[in-house]
């Protein structure tokens, strides 16, 4: 599979505000993700809490 970007621009790179700006998108993400996980082991019963309340 080959990447299409790469075959429109070829000679192009990002340049480093857009990096940084992608890499911290990418770290926000990150930290989202493991807060959730921590969340929801460290209280397993607020999922259920949740989606249970009528």
């Amino acid at each position: 599979m080959s990447n299409s970007f790469k075959d429109m621009l070829p000679k192009q790179k990002a340049s480093t505000k857009v990096k940084r700006n992608v890499l911290l998108d990418v770290k926000f993400i990150k930290y989202t993700i493991e807060v959730s996980e921590y969340y929801l082991l460290k209280y397993p019963k607020t999922i259920t809490h949740f989606f249970n309340k009528k």
